[in-house]
């Protein structure tokens, strides 16, 4: 055995399946003497990347191993499908080299924490958020700095908001 070349997301409804007990093997029920190993591996010939491990015939019933659970699943269709296997059962039966999936655990809200930010007491002095923008290296003329005791609000004047009107 090894890891498979293309390896992949297993999806939902293969999860499903495999949580309720598909494997890779299939078993087929009272199918003694109606089936040969042959006729067997001929059915599932066609179905793409399926490869037939072993087909045993054991107390009347017929037990296929597969290479994987994708193909097994096809494979169980396609046989309940045809004329020669309706009315046996097919079935899953357990997998030598099985594990049980872990569980994975259903997040919530309950399990967020929300992040703590330190509190701040001290307030960020105005400043002129344009100054980066100066490219020709002086420095504010005095009349600047007058304009800036009067407009300490990036250019908005703050002496009175209740008497400001709008302007047209």
């Amino acid at each position: 055995m090894r890891w498979n070349d293309r390896q992949f997301h297993l999806p939902h409804h293969v999860a499903n399946k495999i949580s309720i007990g598909a494997t890779r093997n299939l078993v087929i029920r009272g199918a003694t003497g109606k089936f040969t190993e042959e006729g067997i591996r001929e059915d599932l010939d066609h179905i793409h990347n399926l490869v037939v491990i072993g087909v045993k015939f054991k107390d009347g019933d017929v037990y296929i191993s597969t290479n994987s659970v994708h193909n097994a699943l096809f494979a169980r269709t396609c046989m309940m499908s045809r004329t020669e296997y309706k009315g046996l059962r097919i079935e899953w039966y357990p997998d030598e080299c099985a594990a049980p999936l872990p569980k994975v655990p259903a997040r919530g809200w309950k399990d967020h924490v929300p992040v703590s930010r330190p509190k701040t007491t001290t307030v960020a002095p105005v400043t002129n958020r344009f100054a980066l923008l100066n490219t020709d290296g002086t420095e504010p003329d005095s009349d600047d700095e007058e304009e800036t005791k009067n407009f300490p609000g990036y250019g908005v004047r703050i002496d009175n908001w209740a008497d400001a009107g709008i302007v047209a």
